[in-house]
């Protein structure tokens, strides 16, 4: 009685955008313009500001950079089609253990990540057919320049829209 003990804040300031539906853009590429940030474990995320490139986008708003800025208060969208893909540069060979991919409320039912060392040859190093959408948080064992979200299934109606794309 009389203490009032608030441990978090109900409002995450995060809203859920509506999809709206546009005709899809093919290929573009971002650069945001951020530094890594690291985990509580210390580890880096080896995506944040990196140049990103992706197979579409629902509007001008929703580019693929808004998944590499370290803000789950934007997003990727991709057009409401399948396939839809998104991948990071990572400027040179690096192995990677964990991918974790922040998803909207339109996620990937089924979906590959794979790595790459040209952007054009593609190694899966890990795949799924019965994801679920929320954060899906990855172990996986690869070495590429490039990494990749591939998405061949949506589990909604709507596109693949991803809060955030990180890599470690």
């Amino acid at each position: 009685p009389g203490w009032n003990i608030n441990w978090f804040s109900a409002d995450s300031g995060v809203s859920t955008p509506t999809p709206t539906a546009t005709s899809p853009i093919t290929t573009t590429t971002s650069t945001p313009t951020q530094t890594p940030t690291t985990t509580p474990t210390g580890a880096v995320n080896l995506a944040l500001g990196k140049a990103v490139t992706v197979s579409s986008i629902e509007n001008s708003s929703l580019g693929g950079a808004n998944a590499v800025d370290g803000s789950t208060g934007t997003r990727w969208s991709s057009a409401f089609s399948d396939p839809q893909w998104l991948y990071v540069d990572l400027e040179a060979l690096t192995s990677i253990t964990r991918v974790v991919l922040k998803w909207e409320v339109a996620y990937g039912r089924s979906y590959q990540i794979q790595v790459s060392d040209d952007g054009s040859a593609w190694t899966t190093v890990y795949s799924t057919t019965t994801g679920d959408g929320g954060t899906d948080d990855l172990g996986v064992s690869g070495t590429g320049r490039y990494v990749r979200m591939y998405g061949t299934a949506r589990g909604t109606a709507w596109g693949y829209s991803l809060w955030e794309f990180e890599i470690y």
